[in-house]
C-alpha cells in the first residue's frame, strides 16, 4: 500500500508546480488520467490491505469465541462432574482475561501488519544501497586531459535532440559557439525544453 501510495503525491507535485504547461499545452485530460490510474492502484492495494484486516480480525473473533466457549463448558463440565472445585469469581476472571485477549491479539496483528506497511522506507533505502555503483570518479586518462579545459569555450555542431524515441525533434540542427568567459542566457516557456 505505501508503494502505490507514492505515486500519488508525485502526480500531485508535478501538476502542482506545472499547472501552467499543463493548462498551455492542453494536457489536463492527460494528467487526469495518469492520476486516475495511480489512484486506482493505490485504492485496490488499500482495498486488499483492509479486507486482510478483517479477514484476520474475524477469523481471530471466531477463534476467541470458540476458546471461551470451550473454556465455558469445560468450566461447567468439571463443577457438575466433581473434578474440581472452581470459585465462580476466578472463573469470571478468567472469561474476562480471555475477552481481553482476544482485542489484544487483533491489536498486536493489526501492529505488525502497519509496521511491515511503514517500513517501505526503509525498503527503499535498501533497495538504493544494492545500486550497482556508476563510473569510477577518477580513471587513468585523467592525467592524460591535465591542462583540460584550456578554454571555457562551447561549441555545439548540428545538435538535434528529441525527449523520446517516439516524439519529434524538439531542437534540429541548432549550432551555437560560446566563448570563454561569456555569460549565456536560456529563455523559454515554463515546459518548452530550454
Amino acid at each position: 500500500e505505501g508503494k502505490t501510495r507514492s505515486p500519488i503525491f508525485a502526480i500531485m507535485s508535478e501538476a502542482l508546480s506545472g499547472i501552467a504547461s499543463i493548462r498551455a499545452n492542453n494536457a489536463m485530460e492527460f494528467y487526469k488520467g495518469k492520476f486516475r490510474e495511480a489512484h486506482d492502484a493505490h485504492s485496490r492495494a488499500f482495498f486488499a490491505f483492509l479486507g486482510s484486516s478483517r479477514w484476520v480480525g474475524f477469523r481471530m473473533d471466531s477463534l476467541m469465541f470458540l476458546l471461551l466457549a470451550l473454556a465455558s463448558y469445560l468450566a461447567v463440565l468439571f463443577h457438575e462432574q466433581g473434578w474440581f472445585s472452581i470459585d465462580p469469581a476466578v472463573l469470571g476472571l478468567a472469561l474476562t482475561m480471555l475477552l481481553q485477549l482476544a482485542g489484544t491479539f487483533q491489536w498486536a496483528v493489526r501492529q505488525s501488519a502497519e509496521v511491515v506497511n511503514q517500513m517501505v522506507s526503509v525498503e527503499r533505502i535498501s533497495d538504493f544501497c544494492h545500486l550497482p555503483s556508476e563510473a569510477v570518479l577518477a580513471s587513468d586518462k585523467d592525467s592524460e586531459l591535465a591542462a583540460w579545459p584550456t578554454s571555457g569555450s562551447i561549441n555545439v555542431s548540428h545538435l538535434s535532440i528529441r525527449y523520446r524515441e517516439s516524439l519529434p525533434l524538439s531542437l534540429r540542427n541548432v549550432s551555437i559557439r560560446i566563448q570563454s568567459g561569456h555569460r549565456v542566457g536560456v529563455v523559454g516557456r515554463t515546459g518548452s525544453g530550454e
